[in-house]
């Protein structure tokens, strides 16, 4: 008896309530470092929008126009997150002429939402938020995502030619993939955890994650993505030390993607702090593509 209660704890209630937490629960990261930071406090004029994914989930952002823009980059945060994660990107950006779209994903900050999928269905919000800055100005779009924010972003380019850029920061490769890797970190966190082995458990975790939020977990391919971003200049970054997303991924990524992709490693501890830890070798390499996307001579046309 003992051991069957083990077995249904193991592979039945873990894996289920694993995928609840990543697809139904929702929380916020604490995020002291951008704690109160708004287009405002930074010295920039914006305006409160709302807008819809391309399957009709309400979302709520920021639009940050940039004088005689030449684009605009749309700005995607991480996992149990919201729009101020990417908030001080903008001054940056702004400098650059380009304008910036910052917006909270479903089921996070003050956008609509029932479940999350970490990616999959939040493309629809990146190809929204796309949408939504075509409609403001007439010229090219890129996409800034970091985390599963990264992996939304991936896959809504290799679906949308409109996304001309992309900057991918820290994503993973696949749902399976990383459901592995993180299930086998997690086991250093508790000694309870170490009874949990991370195959199968992972896999059935995944196919909960498919049910519970409603896609195809196979689906969630970002290496696949990748491969059909075509000849689009695209950035993927890594930190050195993240134990999460290595920088292994990166690689894979850019290869996935061809030879116009190219990889940016910063010297960080700690998962997504690339640009906080390297932010002048960031920035000349996310400059680079934005030139290649607009030379700094071209501007977009306002509608």
């Amino acid at each position: 008896m003992l051991l069957l209660a083990l077995l249904g704890f193991v592979f039945g209630y873990m894996p289920y309530f694993l995928a609840s937490v990543f697809t139904i629960r929702t929380f916020q990261m604490k995020d002291p470092e951008n704690q109160g930071v708004t287009p405002a406090t930074l010295g920039l004029s914006s305006e409160d929008v709302t807008f819809k994914a391309r399957d009709g989930v309400s979302l709520s952002g920021w639009w940050v126009p940039a004088p005689a823009a030449k684009g605009t980059v749309v700005l995607v945060h991480g996992l149990n997150r919201s729009r101020v994660e990417m908030v001080k990107k903008v001054p940056f950006l702004n400098r650059l002429g380009w304008n910036a779209l910052l917006f909270d994903l479903r089921r996070h900050g003050e956008s609509g939402g029932t479940v999350r999928s970490l990616g999959y269905h939040e493309r629809n919000d990146v190809l929204g938020a796309t949408d939504f800055a075509r409609s403001r100005l007439a010229g090219p779009v890129v996409a800034w995502g970091i985390s599963f924010g990264g992996a939304a972003a991936t896959l809504a380019a290799a679906e949308d030619p409109y996304i001309t850029g992309l900057v991918c920061d820290s994503s993973f490769r696949s749902l399976r993939d990383t459901a592995r890797h993180h299930l086998a970190l997690f086991r250093k966190f508790a000694w309870w955890l170490r009874l949990v082995p991370a195959w199968p458990t992972s896999d059935i975790a995944v196919f909960w994650m498919g049910r519970r939020a409603g896609f195809d977990p196979d689906a969630l391919d970002i290496l696949t993505a990748a491969s059909k971003l075509g000849a689009r200049p695209t950035l993927f970054v890594a930190g050195s030390g993240d134990e999460r997303m290595p920088p292994e991924i990166a690689a894979d990524l850019a290869k996935a993607a061809g030879p116009s992709a190219k990889t940016l490693v910063i010297t960080s501890e700690g998962h997504g702090h690339a640009y906080r830890d390297g932010t002048a070798a960031y920035e000349a390499a996310v400059t680079a593509l934005l030139d290649s996307v607009a030379p700094p001579s071209s501007k977009g046309e306002l509608r």
